[in-house]
Parts: C-alpha cells; structure tokens; sequence
C-alpha cells in the first residue's frame, strides 16, 4: 500500500464512521418512539456533551438536516437531565 492509498483509505474509514454515527443516532430516536429503548439506557451509552459536540460539528459543516436528528435527540431524551 501507497503513502497516498493509505491516507485516502483513513479518510474514508473516518467518513463512513461518521455517517454510521449519524444513521445509529436516528436508530435510536426511532426506538425511544416506539418504546423498545429506555431514556436510562441511551443516557448511559450516549453523553450529552458528544451529542452538544456533535451537533455543534454538523452546524460548521452546513449539514442541518442531519442536526434535525441529533437536537430531536437531544430535545426528548435529554430535556430534564441536568
């Protein structure tokens, strides 16, 4: 492998990390919806910081429709935990 494969190659891996993050994150929305995952559960698996830093990282990068997903998050499971 090439310096440059090598280095596109992590690009890649790191972008499709991310968008699996973001399709999980609507995963989990859904679930909370339908009653299949507990607020507890999603609170100890997913920080409220790293979705704020998530969300504020969608927002420099103009991708508002993928902050929809992440402030709904934010908004119904988070709203009353401090």
């Amino acid at each position: 492998m090439t310096p440059e494969e090598f280095y596109y190659k992590d690009k890649i891996e790191n972008l499709n990390t991310f968008e699996v993050r973001l399709k999980s994150l609507e995963w989990v929305l859904d679930c909370f919806n339908r009653g299949s995952i507990r607020k507890r559960t999603i609170v100890n698996l997913i920080p409220k910081k790293q979705l704020e830093h998530l969300l504020q990282e969608l927002e420099l990068s103009e991708r508002y429709e993928d902050c929809i997903i992440v402030k709904q998050l934010l908004d119904v499971v988070y709203k009353q935990i401090h």
